[in-house]
């Protein structure tokens, strides 16, 4: 088979911050954090021990508008739920309304990019102790998480996909998935791990060898999926991107 590859290659009542600066949440029993962020991209590292530390920024045209971001934190079953509930697309619309109903020019550069003719830069950062999983959904805005062993999933509605692994390997089975952007990994060369790689309307690019498993693998018009591991195998890494391009990169 054929694919094309190219080089490059127990709840408690929740509460909400307002400032812009960095903000630290004890753990306190905390066995995972579940971050969902409506308009914001992500940013997710790890770093201490015993604390969440978050930070929350959104500017329009440069100038900090706290009255449009809000966060809401809750723990429920063990899980902390960082939640942004601000800014929201329609809010921004309401707030700077545009005849055409509403967009987001060429896509974002990190937080940063057009909406309805006004420059916004919207941000959730956020650094999580090693040792906790970590699950991560966007609806407008893409996703980096840097050298997290523990991320379970990083699932973007329009933002790209971004998982950076150069000191850390995945723990679990890692999924990364954009309905409408990229989805790109990044691990060393020298790595065991399976893979299963799936785009419909783009296609997939990588610059390492794999083995791939050809019973199990397909390609056809509008469809690719890659089954198949690195060296000797071991935790499956999945990525998805139905209308996006799917990038393995070599660290």
């Amino acid at each position: 088979m054929k694919f094309l590859f190219s080089l490059l290659l127990a709840a408690i009542p929740f509460f909400v911050f307002a400032q812009s600066e960095s903000q630290s949440i004890p753990l306190d029993g905390v066995q995972a954090v579940h971050i969902y962020a409506a308009f914001s991209s992500v940013s997710v590292t790890t770093g201490g021990t015993d604390a969440v530390q978050v930070d929350h920024t959104f500017t329009v045209d440069g100038t900090d508008r706290p009255d449009l971001r809000q966060l809401t934190v809750e723990r429920i079953d063990g899980v902390l739920h960082l939640r942004e509930v601000k800014p929201t697309a329609e809010m921004l619309n309401a707030e700077f309304p545009d005849r055409k109903g509403g967009m987001i020019s060429g896509g974002r550069e990190g937080g940063k990019g057009v909406f309805n003719n006004v420059v916004v830069d919207a941000v959730l950062e956020v650094v999580v102790p090693a040792n906790i999983p970590v699950t991560v959904e966007t609806t407008y805005g893409g996703i980096e998480v840097v050298n997290v062993g523990h991320l379970l999933s990083a699932k973007a509605r329009y933002g790209e996909v971004k998982a950076i692994f150069t000191t850390t390997k995945p723990q679990a089975e890692l999924e990364l998935y954009s309905n409408y952007g990229a989805v790109d990994v990044t691990i060393p060369e020298g790595w065991n791990t399976n893979l299963d790689l799936t785009t419909e309307y783009g296609e997939l690019f990588t610059d390492m060898s794999i083995n791939v498993d050809d019973a199990k693998s397909k390609e056809k018009e509008f469809y690719h999926r890659l089954i198949g591991s690195i060296g000797a195998g071991g935790k499956v890494i999945k990525c998805t991107a139905p209308y996006g391009d799917v990038y393995l990169r070599k660290g």
